[in-house]
């Protein structure tokens, strides 16, 4: 399993998209390094959509779903 960066931030409540994203990573055993190589960005960019709150593009946005196992209908 990945070294977990961060951990004191586990986001226990989630109360914004970038908390979601970030629990999330954390429950897959993820790095923020690994997550921007599969969804092709830099690691800089996940830690604005996780940390600092700006929204990732639609088509990235997507692609973090598509990682995450989480289908668009699953969204309510």
């Amino acid at each position: 399993m990945s070294k977990r960066v961060f951990i004191d931030d586990y986001p226990e409540n989630p109360k914004n998209l970038g908390e979601e994203l970030r629990k999330k990573w954390y429950d897959l055993g993820l790095q923020i390094k690994e997550v921007a190589k599969a969804i092709g960005v830099s690691e800089d960019s996940v830690i604005n959509w996780e940390l600092r709150k700006v929204t990732p593009r639609p088509k990235y946005l997507t692609k973090l779903l598509q990682l995450y196992g989480i289908k668009i209908n699953d969204i309510s």
